[in-house]
């Protein structure tokens, strides 16, 4: 099988394999890359889900492209993606920050397009579309920015560390705050076909548990919210909480999208 340069250590065959396991396409936050899911895509803890991390441009082993200016051109590649893989194919899209606004765009394109919706969408850490951006860093210099980053959690030491792979960082985060500032200001949402999940951290200073909650009025179907322990970037330490939530509604809503 030749790979999607957008979902590196996806290796399940295009004809499904016959394997009856739900496609979990996970979309990483500003700055991040594919490998945020690495450990999940391996994971086989929650039988019956398959978690297929997405690499976006300008990071992981996409390094040496231009980061995308623009929300659509995300999403165009992750369009791509799906129209890959059967169309009946069961699948539910899963987002942290930045890659939840992702996943809910990609619904709505797909929706827009007479395609087949998630089985559900479960968003991480994020505010709902078209709310105020919480922390507008895109258009700070390198001092503030890198502040920014540090107080959000979630960057590893080692990043930190080395100024070699700060420098390659920053100009990612940049245009990655950029383009979910542009989105938020620009967007006007409208109403899914299928079911939201929507995960917080209790002390998330961005998108905390006051914020989750919106995102009940962007679904006709169901919808369920949950706060778990920690800031921000809660689901580092709450993989397991985060994994069962995205297996009950897998399970919750089969046959619920299409």
């Amino acid at each position: 099988m030749t790979r999607n340069r957008w979902t590196p250590w996806d290796s399940a065959p295009a004809d499904g394999g016959g394997t009856e396991a739900v496609r979990v396409y996970c979309l990483p936050h500003a700055g991040g890359s594919a490998g945020s899911y690495l450990a999940w895509s391996r994971s086989r803890q929650v039988p019956g889900l398959d978690f297929v991390p997405v690499e976006l441009p300008g990071r992981g082993t996409r390094m040496v492209e231009p980061p995308a200016a623009s929300m659509e051109e995300v999403v165009d590649g992750v369009l791509s993606v799906l129209a890959a893989r059967p169309e009946q194919e069961p699948f539910l899209l899963f987002g942290h920050s930045m890659g939840a606004q992702i996943a809910y765009e990609t619904t709505r394109r797909l929706v827009a397009g007479g395609r087949p919706a998630p089985r559900a969408l479960v968003v991480s850490g994020c505010r709902p579309p078209g709310s105020p951006v919480a922390m507008p860093l895109h258009d700070r210099d390198d001092d503030e920015l890198l502040k920014g980053i540090v107080e959000l959690g979630g960057t590893p030491d080692e990043v930190l560390e080395h100024p070699e792979l700060l420098a390659m960082l920053l100009p990612v985060m940049r245009a990655d705050l950029g383009l979910l500032a542009r989105y938020m200001e620009a967007v006007r949402p409208t109403v899914l076909p299928c079911p939201v999940v929507a995960l917080g951290g209790e002390g998330d200073r961005l998108s905390g548990p006051e914020w989750i909650g919106g995102w009940g009025s962007v679904t006709a179907a169901g919808f369920r919210r949950r706060v778990l322990p920690g800031g921000h970037f809660f689901l580092l330490g709450e993989v397991d909480a985060v994994m069962d939530e995205i297996a009950r509604a897998a399970g919750e809503h089969a046959g619920a999208a299409g």
